[in-house]
């Protein structure tokens, strides 16, 4: 059985040890799952016991249902999905996720589990559900940073991370749990050999600490037999074939694996298939004219930090340049975090390099008009499931090529062809969004061929596919190449480098010599209740004055206040820059709802200018304080003091954090789509109003889908670490009062004080 001892102390964590865990009894009776939109079950009458300390792999077909059987293990499949659920799953008799920390899990796509703004923030999400001592946190969090070789400080921003980081990162927030069961979906995909096997060490080491029962899911199989006692094996249609020891399944059941399309260690790598849909293509003939090159160059990125200033640092490096040739494929290998998906995405001109260029026959790749982009590059995202734009899977495949119009009955079979030869034609009336990690994988290069663009651009193409999807993932790029496509992928996939024509490899970039960190403007001192309340007290502010004069004043003392918060205080490094000009274009909707408001004033009041005049003044004095002061407001700090100051709820004061918390994502999420729209053609010429206002409508849209979908993996990925089942929670950092706080309180009334005092 399970042993754990939940603590019930307060913040200061006292008197609360955490108990060795020992392995869960989980058993699954009958387990049938029908995603609702979907005709046909993803798992079907799945019955198994796993026994306390059993160290399970699960393997099958890409699609065959092993990320929804783990969510299923977790009790999580209704915390984000719809459908159909029959039969049951327990853990020692009970329902899965009634204990906190009980289980942990980490997701095929990892950024969507990302909960805090900070590393150690991050990893210490599930101790706080555990209500461990806050001195007892910071010890295992650096442990389980060790664990999985994640060498960041515990204040490294989680938007800084690579891929590879981030998937590293969840599993070090999963083994800080110490869970009863450990369920890991593909941990090392993403990850270059050395990590992975860094990874895979971490995952013995765990495993032999204590007997945790541990579900492992992975397509390439032969680095975890020895890590693990028994096989269990889904089919396509989402049934348990086979269940048995590691090596007698795959011994007794080896062609039955092979002809499934799994990765059986020792077994030779597949032959591509070549699909007929692309044989006859020309890809390139149109515009071999501008083909994409770079020369040697640097991509810096930016990371954007608490106080609203920003952090940047060299993401990537390519030392040599990069000229993709006609009918050749180029492998961009290296570590984790060297900067491969940088270098693609510069190469679809969606990051200007800070060195070197990309050009398309002497013009800037980022020149080139949507037309021309997605007429000369195809782009197939790290993670496939950010930039689906159709509403079903043919539509998304056929996007591109709607947008070029050539949208032609010979090309709609194409379509039809190239879903079958990648084994998603009994999805094409399906929405994609609901597709495994595979199958989108699949459905992301097809979308980026189809319209036969010169230049294929492929972030780890192969990630997530068995044996059979991974022989058409091949055989489409091969076709593609010999077609006279030019083909560029990043990738750690040993047969596919081998295929390649040419090898870049990299390296993480070197950094410029650490400089000073800008010093912390002087409101950037108080904690986020302060700043919160700085900001509503000018409400008050604004209405009290009755006549311009009055509300000159006050705005003026709001302006003089405002240069005193954003002042840099005291320290070695350097001011701070752009203070001023961030604040000013958090202004400008206020400059617009106050020339509204003064307007329609105006119009209804008889044309009176002083009256008019006086509310637009009045709304510019409510919105200039929130400028100032909100930005300045941590999310996971707000969380910490409406939780420990003023007593709040635990769960909605947690769920408005992680909330916010993604709001800070929301730049880049509407970068990825405005890139995924831009190079299928569906950009926008700034020049025509018209168009312009369709696109901001329907990139928003879009957003808020995403944004829908990043809550509900948010929801999931929270309560996989114990936030559902937490009755009382401890906080990683304390949330002091300070005389800060006090002083921007005071400060935010001197305005109240002056309109009272001046008077009508």
């Amino acid at each position: 059985m399970a042993s754990r001892e939940i603590g019930a102390g307060g913040g200061d964590g006292a008197g609360l040890t955490r108990a060795r865990t020992t392995g869960g009894h989980v058993t699954l009776t009958g387990v049938t799952w029908r995603p609702f939109g979907r005709r046909e079950p993803v798992l079907r009458d799945v019955s198994v016991s796993l026994l306390p300390g059993e160290r399970v792999l699960l393997v099958g077909p890409s699609g065959s249902g092993k990320s929804t059987l783990l969510r299923a293990i977790a009790g999580l499949l209704e915390t984000a999905d719809a459908g159909e659920l029959k039969g049951s799953v327990t853990i020692d008799g009970h329902i899965p996720g009634s204990r906190a920390g009980e289980v942990g899990l980490v997701l095929q796509e990892p950024g969507a589990g990302v909960v805090a703004s900070s590393v150690g923030r991050d990893v210490a999400f599930g101790l706080e559900n555990l209500g461990m001592p806050r001195a007892a946190m910071p010890a295992d969090v650096t442990t389980a940073l060790a664990a999985v070789g994640l060498d960041k400080s515990h204040d490294t921003p989680t938007s800084a991370l690579s891929g590879g980081e981030t998937q590293r990162l969840a599993l070090a927030g999963a083994l800080a749990l110490q869970p009863s069961v450990l369920l890991l979906d593909e941990p090392t995909a993403m990850l270059d050999p050395g990590h992975a096997a860094q990874v895979r060490a971490s995952v013995k080491g765990a495993l032999t600490a204590y007997p945790i029962t541990s579900v492992v899911v992975e397509h390439v199989l032969g680095p975890w037999v020895d890590l693990v006692d028994r096989m269990l094996v889904l089919d396509d249609d989402g049934r348990l074939v086979a269940d048995g020891p590691v090596r007698h399944v795959l011994e007794q059941e080896r062609q039955r694996l092979l002809d499934m399309g799994i990765w059986v260690p020792g077994a030779p790598s597949p032959s591509p298939v070549m699909p007929a849909a692309l044989r006859a293509g020309t890809p390139g003939q149109r515009a071999s004219s501008q083909d994409i090159e770079a020369t040697a160059l640097t991509i810096d990125r930016t990371v954007r930090l608490v106080d609203g200033s920003t952090r940047t640092r060299t993401a990537a490096a390519l030392e040599s340049g990069l000229s993709p040739q006609p009918g050749s494929a180029t492998s961009l290998v290296g570590p984790s975090g060297s900067g491969k998906s940088t270098v693609l995405l510069g190469l679809a001109g969606a990051l200007t390099p800070a060195t070197g260029e990309v050009l398309a026959k002497d013009r800037p790749v980022a020149d080139l008009s949507t037309s021309e982009l997605a007429a000369h590059v195809g782009w197939v995202p790290q993670w496939s499931s950010s930039t689906i734009i159709g509403r079903t899977v043919l539509d998304e495949v056929l996007v591109a090529s709607r947008a070029l119009g050539q949208e032609t009955p010979e090309r709609v079979v194409e379509a039809h062809a190239l879903l079958t030869s990648l084994g998603l034609a009994h999805l094409e009336g399906a929405d994609p969004r609901e597709l495994s990690g595979g199958e989108q994988r699949r459905l992301a290069i097809a979308s980026a061929i189809l319209h036969r663009p010169p230049l294929l651009l492929a972030d780890e193409p192969t990630v997530g596919q068995d044996r059979h999807t991974w022989a058409a993932v091949v055989g489409l790029l091969d076709a593609y190449r010999d077609a006279g496509g030019a083909v560029v992928v990043s990738t750690h996939d040993a047969a596919l480098i081998e295929r390649s024509d040419d090898v870049v490899e990299l390296s993480p970039p070197t950094q410029a010599p650490a400089v000073d960190q800008p010093r912390r403007v002087l409101a950037a001192n108080a904690g986020p209740l302060a700043l919160l309340l700085g900001a509503l007290v000018a409400i008050p502010a604004g209405i009290i004055p009755g006549h311009w004069r009055t509300s000159v004043v006050v705005l003026a003392v709001q302006v003089v206040l405002a240069v005193v918060a954003l002042w840099a205080g005291r320290g070695p490094g350097p001011r701070p820059r752009g203070r001023l000009k961030r604040v000013a274009l958090r202004m400008v909707p206020g400059l617009i709802g106050a020339l509204s408001v003064g307007w329609s004033t105006w119009l209804l009041g008889g044309n009176d200018l002083t009256t008019a005049f006086t509310a637009a003044l009045r709304v510019l004095i409510i919105v200039l304080p929130s400028a100032v002061l909100l930005p300045l407001v941590d999310p996971d700090r707000l969380g910490d003091h409406l939780a420990q100051r003023l007593r709040m709820p635990a769960r909605p004061v947690v769920a408005l954090a992680a909330a916010l918390q993604r709001v800070h994502t929301f730049g880049e999420v509407w970068s990825e789509i405005s890139l995924a729209r831009r190079v299928r053609g569906l950009g926008v010429d700034t020049r025509r109003p018209v168009a312009l206002v369709k696109h901001l409508a329907t990139v928003t849209f879009g957003l808020l889908v995403r944004t829908l979908r990043m809550a509900a993996d948010l929801a999931v990925a929270m309560d996989a670490r114990g936030f559902a089942s937490a009755s009382r929670r401890t906080w990683f950092a304390a949330a002091p009062w300070r005389w800060p706080d006090t002083l921007v309180v005071l400060g935010a009334l001197v305005p109240i004080a002056v309109a009272l005092l001046a008077g009508p």
